[in-house]
């Protein structure tokens, strides 16, 4: 599994954990490194899997931001969902684009590297031509 924070301008921090544990745990050391990297953080945007308090807490507490995450059905105490985050939350197809032109690189995608600090310097790497990429815009760089 991979954690990733982006920006409007692409990914700014990257995790990386084995393939069957979950990847709320690699929220709070993202998070952080996310807020180093640009300043500070105004919203945290999640899926279902990331509706948990622990995660809740990093983003109130430690980033003070709002956490845009919606509720599992099953949650005994929902928090607040209205327009305003719906709206918000659709942002979130950032990082799935971003999840799509990685899976490009046949390397990032199939994983070939088994030590986490190769695949994570490969990510590192990915991510940053998919950012070279958008700078460079209308520039042939074939």
């Amino acid at each position: 599994m991979i954690a990733v924070a982006c920006d409007e301008d692409g990914v700014v921090a990257v995790d990386v954990a084995e393939g069957q544990r979950n990847d709320a745990p690699l929220a709070k050391g993202v998070l952080i490194e996310a807020r180093e990297a640009v300043g500070g953080v105004a919203e945290v945007l999640g899926d279902k899997r990331f509706d948990s308090d622990a995660v809740r807490d990093v983003v109130l507490d430690d980033l003070d931001a709002l956490p845009v995450i919606p509720n599992r059905k099953n949650r005994k105490e929902p928090w607040p969902w209205d327009d305003e985050m719906r709206g918000i939350y659709k942002q979130r197809n950032r990082v799935e684009w971003a999840f799509a032109k990685a899976k490009q690189f046949r390397r990032f995608a199939t994983r070939y590297e088994k030590l986490k600090d190769v695949y994570l310097g490969v990510a590192r790497l990915v991510f940053g031509f998919i950012h070279v990429r958008k700078l460079a815009g209308t520039v042939n760089t074939t």
